[in-house]
C-alpha cells in the first residue's frame, strides 16, 4: 500500500472506532511533514518585507504605503480587520524582527539609526508595553557600538536574547549572537559559534517557549537562498542546526519563522526575489494530530545539515537585503587581457551547493561582485581578480578580516582553474 491508502485504511478505522490506537498508527505511517497543514495569508506586505509574527491572538505584518506595523485578528488575518499595533506609537520594521517577553510587558525591535558619514545603522531597542500603549523606549546598551545590531529573539522569561550582527568576532556575513539579563543588565554578547554561524547570513532568529532555536541562514547546505533550521537547546547553549526539509524549505527565500507559545500553529515566509514578490504562510497541524506539539513534528521532519542530499534549484536566486542596509558602490574588477596561457589569480572565500549563491559579498564594508566556478561537486565562491600574486594575498588579508575565515589564493589559466604549484612561485 502507498502513503495515501494506508492513511485512508487508518482514517476509516478512526472513525469507526476498531483501531486500538488510531493517533499513534496515523503518526507512524505518515510523515511529519504530512501532519501539517500549510496555508497562505491573504495579507497584503510592503516591498521586500513578506514576513509576519504572532502577537498575542493577533498576527503582525507590516502595511503598505504606510510601513507601519499592523495586527490583524488571528481568525479573520486579513487587512480590512487589520490596526496599528499600539494606539500612542508607530513601529516600523519586519514584523519577525519584533519580539516579546512572555507577558507581553516588554518588547524589542530593530531601529536604523544615524551613525557616522551619515549612514544608517541597525540598533535594538527596547519598549515597555501597558496594553495597547507603549510607555517607554530605550536602546539595549550592547547596542552602541559601530556594528549592525538587528532581528532580537527574547525567551519567555526574558533571560536571554539571540540577535543577527556583523560585530567582532564574525563567521562573516551576519552571526548570531546571545546576550543574557543580568542585574546590571544585558551581557556583553556571545557568538553563537562556527556550528550555527557561517560565511553567508543567519537572520530571523526565534525562541519558542524551550528556548530552541529556529532562524534562517544562507551559510548552511540548503535548498536555495536562505532556509529555515531549527538548533535543541540543551539547558546552556543550542546543538548543531537542522534543516527543516521540503516541507518549509524551496529554492526560494524561507525567512521569519515563529510557533505562537499557547497554540499549536506556526508562522513563516517565502520571497521569490528575482520576481519581486513573496508570501506569508500559517501552519496548522491536521484535526487528526491536533493534540500533538507542533514543535516536535516539525523537529521530527528536521535533518541534520551533514546528513543533507541538496536537489538541484529550480533557478538561481538573488539574496534580498536587510533593512536599512547601507548601499556602498560596488567595487569594479579589474580589467585583464586574459590570454590563453596567462595566469590571474583570485581569493577564495566559501564553496556553495548551489549556482549564484552569494553574487556579492562584503569585504571591510565595500560591496564586491563574485566569479564563481564548479570544482570537485560544489561552487567556489572567489572575488577579485589580480595578475599578481602580491595583490591578490594583500587582498586575501582583507577577506580574512572580514570573517572569511578559509580564504586562500587560486590561480586560473584559460578560465579554468590552475593547480600547477609553479604558478605561485613569481
Amino acid at each position: 500500500m502507498n502513503v495515501l491508502t494506508l492513511y485512508l485504511v487508518a482514517l476509516g478505522s478512526f472513525l469507526q472506532g476498531t483501531h486500538p490506537d488510531s493517533h499513534s498508527y496515523l503518526s507512524d505511517i505518515m510523515q511529519p511533514g504530512e501532519q501539517l497543514l500549510i496555508d497562505t495569508l491573504d495579507l497584503q506586505t510592503s516591498g521586500l518585507c513578506y514576513d509576519v509574527a504572532f502577537y498575542r491572538d493577533g498576527i503582525l505584518y507590516l502595511k503598505p504605503g504606510e510601513e507601519i506595523i499592523y495586527l490583524a485578528p488571528l481568525d479573520e488575518a486579513e487587512p480590512a480587520q487589520g490596526r496599528p499595533l499600539f494606539s500612542n506609537k508607530d513601529i516600523s520594521c519586519s514584523p519577525a524582527a519584533l519580539s516579546f517577553s512572555g507577558d507581553y510587558s516588554r518588547g524589542y525591535y530593530t531601529m536604523p539609526v544615524e551613525g557616522d558619514k551619515q549612514r544608517y545603522m541597525e540598533k535594538i531597542f527596547e519598549i515597555s508595553i501597558d496594553g495597547d500603549e507603549v510607555s517607554a523606549t530605550a536602546q539595549a546598551a550592547f547596542t552602541k557600538d559601530p556594528s549592525r545590531n538587528l532581528h532580537p529573539a527574547v525567551s519567555m522569561d526574558a533571560s536571554l536574547m539571540v540577535f543577527s550582527s556583523d560585530r567582532l568576532p564574525t563567521s562573516g556575513g551576519l552571526d548570531l549572537f546571545v546576550s543574557r539579563l543580568t542585574d546590571e543588565g544585558w551581557s556583553s554578547p556571545e557568538n553563537l559559534g562556527e556550528s550555527i554561524n557561517t560565511s553567508g547570513h543567519e537572520w530571523f532568529p526565534f525562541l519558542d517557549k524551550l528556548n530552541n532555536l529556529w532562524f534562517s541562514s544562507t551559510g548552511h547546505s540548503g535548498y536555495g537562498g536562505f532556509d529555515i533550521y531549527f538548533c535543541p537547546f540543551n539547558g546552556t547553549g543550542w546543538d548543531l542546526p537542522r534543516n527543516l526539509g521540503l516541507a518549509i524549505n524551496s529554492p526560494n527565500n524561507e525567512m521569519g519563522f515563529s510557533i505562537h507559545p499557547m497554540k499549536q500553529m506556526a508562522l513563516f515566509s517565502r520571497s521569490q526575489p528575482a520576481e519581486s514578490k513573496g508570501i506569508a504562510f500559517k501552519i496548522n497541524l491536521h484535526e487528526e494530530f491536533s493534540s500533538r506539539d507542533i514543535s516536535l513534528v516539525m523537529q521530527e521532519m528536521a535533518n541534520p545539515v551533514s546528513q543533507m542530499v541538496a536537489p538541484v534549484p529550480e533557478k538561481p536566486q538573488s539574496t534580498p537585503e536587510p533593512e536599512s542596509k547601507p548601499e556602498p558602490e560596488p567595487a569594479p574588477e579589474r580589467k585583464v587581457n586574459q590570454g590563453t596561457d596567462e595566469v590571474i589569480f583570485r581569493v577564495q572565500i566559501i564553496s556553495s551547493l548551489y549556482e549564484n549563491s552569494f553574487p556579492t559579498v562584503l569585504i571591510e564594508g565595500s560591496s564586491y561582485n563574485t566569479h564563481e566556478y564548479f570544482y570537485m561537486g560544489s561552487f567556489r565562491i572567489t572575488v577579485g581578480k589580480f595578475t599578481s600574486l602580491e595583490e591578490a594575498n594583500a587582498f586575501r588579508l582583507k577577506c580574512l578580516n572580514s570573517g572569511f575565515k578559509q580564504a586562500f589564493v587560486a590561480a586560473f589559466r584559460g578560465g579554468k582553474r590552475e593547480t600547477d604549484p609553479s604558478v605561485f612561485k613569481q
